[in-house]
């Protein structure tokens, strides 16, 4: 299959609508010349990476296993080009076999969704593009760093009335696991609690005597 002409512009090479890094160019090849894992069972936002692909360009390659031609690392990133119509992506070719390919896969996948963030390193981050670029990024919100935001904001230590009433309740497993896992940054059940109040929005103002009146 023959490729677009492809123009470098500012250390970027061009391929439908999508800029990747110069360094990527020799590792182009024609985007049909591989294909999706049909083991891919990860279902990313297609949308949000063409975004990103717009506002960084294209900064890392895909990885293929070579005997069936099967993307094991980027499948997402793949369907984003094609979605931008470009007709080349960059290519890592890794010779390993079937459950190789699908435990590489899988590795890539959950180590990622494993990861637990510094959330003060993140806005101080986030907070340091903003102020000089003026915008955030394609998969950070303006809602998400308000987030961040009011987590950043809460005390290290504020527990200063001594004896606190206790919160109990009964849940499903299912919901107790989501509820571990979206707040697996804080250190204890009260910090867990305090965590997923804020992710709902609640920003601590509100004074615990209110309570009383």
């Amino acid at each position: 299959m023959e490729t677009d002409t492809r123009v470098n512009e500012d250390g970027f090479v061009r391929s439908g609508m999508v800029r990747f890094h110069g360094d990527l160019e020799k590792m182009l090849a024609p985007i049909d010349s591989v294909q999706p894992a049909p083991f891919n069972y990860n279902n990313g936002d297609v949308e949000v990476i063409c975004e990103s692909i717009e506002m960084n360009g294209m900064y890392r390659p895909i990885f293929v296993q070579r005997s069936t031609g099967y993307i094991i690392a980027g499948n997402h990133t793949w369907l984003a080009c094609k979605a931008l119509d470009a007709h080349d992506v960059p290519v890592v070719m890794l010779d390993v076999d079937d459950v190789t390919a699908k435990r590489i896969m899988i590795e890539d996948n959950e180590a990622a969704r494993k990861a637990i963030p510094d959330n003060g390193l993140l806005f101080g981050l986030l907070s340091q593009i903003k102020e000089e670029t003026g915008t955030l990024l394609a998969s950070v919100t303006e809602q998400d760093y308000e987030v961040l935001k009011a987590l950043n904001e809460i005390p290290l230590e504020t527990d200063e009335f001594g004896q606190w009433p206790t919160f109990t309740v009964k849940v499903p497993p299912h919901v107790l696991q989501a509820f571990m896992y979206l707040t697996r940054q804080a250190e204890d059940d009260r910090g867990r609690f305090e965590l997923l109040l804020r992710l709902a929005g609640w920003d601590g103002s509100e004074s615990a005597s209110a309570s009383h009146h």
